[in-house]
């Protein structure tokens, strides 16, 4: 009496079977080899990135540019040639506004300053504080260059109403005059008000012309 026999195999479905694990590991191994800039774990996360970038950059309008509106010959298209300008350097006129991100420093034409203790040039500058946090100041910002270009540092003379230091509220202003040692023989030409902050509110250092 013969035994009964199992559901005979069904041809072709070992090798089928084959067939889909070999496609599977060739994937599998294709996929392992893409660089892995092509890779979606590494493709997403840089899009993003770049992304955030590009909208960055397309919506920050900070910086240092003259106020509009200002006097005749202010200028922040690049600085004119005086010794020590850089590219980076915003120029105005003397008596111009400078917005620099958000605090706007305006000064005045250099003046002849208080002489009991030797003679000095002086200006006056205001600054208004229009952003939502506290600004620093100080007298020892400031310095002036003549026309043989020597860099001069402020003085505490020639001026009864001196710029102090400290902060500026949002909202806030404050005002106070700058002076300088005038150099030796006053001599004629081009004088340049600097204003190049040690507490960084902007990167750019300000420069205002002044002709005596």
């Amino acid at each position: 009496m013969s035994q009964p026999r199992g559901p005979e195999p069904q041809p072709g479905y070992g090798s089928l079977r084959d067939a889909r694990a070999q496609a599977l590991a060739e994937k599998a191994y294709r996929k392992a080899q893409r660089p892995w800039f092509k890779r979606k774990r590494f493709v997403v996360p840089l899009a993003i990135i770049v992304l955030i970038v590009i909208i960055s950059v397309s919506t920050s309008g900070g910086g240092t540019s003259v106020v509009p509106g200002g006097p005749a010959g202010a200028q922040d298209s690049g600085p004119p040639a005086f010794p020590g300008a850089t590219a980076d350097d915003v120029v105005a006129q003397a008596g111009a506004a400078v917005d620099a991100e958000g605090l706007v420093v305006t000064t005045t034409a250099l003046t002849p300053g208080d002489d009991t203790f030797g003679e000095t040039l002086c200006t006056t500058a205001t600054y208004d504080n229009s952003t939502d946090a506290a600004a620093m100041f100080t007298l020892f910002d400031w310095k002036l260059q003549d026309p043989n270009g020597a860099i001069l540092s402020t003085g505490l003379i020639g001026s009864d109403n001196p710029l102090s230091r400290g902060e500026i509220a949002p909202g806030g202003n404050v005002s106070g005059d700058v002076c300088f040692t005038a150099p030796q023989g006053n001599p004629a030409g081009q004088y340049i008000v600097l204003l190049d902050p040690s507490f960084r509110f902007t990167a750019e250092r300000i420069a205002w012309l002044n002709t005596l």
